[in-house]
């Protein structure tokens, strides 16, 4: 059932995937749908637990690494440990019909289906924050947060792979191996977070 709802969802999105479709491409009833997931929403939620859990927890595995040394971690390091099983994952073949459910229900004009999104990877992501922004207190708050905000605009971009640079000049950058896509990810988000801070805004005490 989750394979079918994961396929439907990255060819139809949320809104425009019906119970129905989901039940004639699984080949279950209604009763299957109803009792594992009560409705559309848990169905999509337990999509989403399934399919990022593997991700958090090497985030996790990462960032606690980073937690338990003496000495502080830098940016990128920070940055490294929070993108590189996203995008390792996200460039596995598999992966593909997955990729395209994130990034459409990410920005679902239905802030229940964003929400989902953003529950199954909050844990994580807060702890990545709070960690980054200890690497980064030469920021004010707002400062990091806009930058927090064209990070994961970045990476949410890599991930989906629109095409959109690819039809400006071309797609020899795609063809790199996953490594240099998460290095040259890094470095430009760094570069962005150790940049000078907004000196118009209070800084952080």
């Amino acid at each position: 059932m989750l394979q079918a709802a994961e396929q439907l969802f990255a060819r139809h999105g949320y809104a425009g995937t019906s119970l129905r479709a989901v039940m004639a491409d699984a080949g279950v009833d209604t009763g299957a749908i109803h009792y594992h997931f009560k409705n559309k929403l848990g169905l999509l939620k337990a999509l989403f637990e399934e399919r990022v859990s593997r991700v958090n927890e090497q985030r996790e595995a990462l960032l606690s690494g980073l937690e338990q040394r003496a000495q502080a971690p830098a940016i990128e390091e920070v940055l490294q440990a929070f993108i590189a099983p996203a995008l390792h994952t996200a460039y596995s073949p598999s992966e593909a019909a997955f990729n395209r459910v994130t990034a459409l229900c990410s920005v679902d004009p239905l802030q229940e289906v964003r929400e989902v999104v953003f529950q199954a990877y909050d844990p994580v992501a807060q702890r990545f924050a709070r960690l980054l922004r200890q690497a980064a207190p030469h920021l004010s708050d707002t400062a990091f947060q806009w930058r927090l905000e064209c990070m994961y605009g970045a990476m949410m971009y890599i991930r989906s792979d629109n095409g959109r640079v690819s039809s400006l000049l071309n797609d020899a950058h795609r063809k790199e191996p996953v490594e240099q896509v998460i290095a040259q990810l890094v470095a430009f988000t760094a570069a962005g977070f150790k940049a000078g801070a907004d000196e118009t805004a209070p800084r952080r005490q």
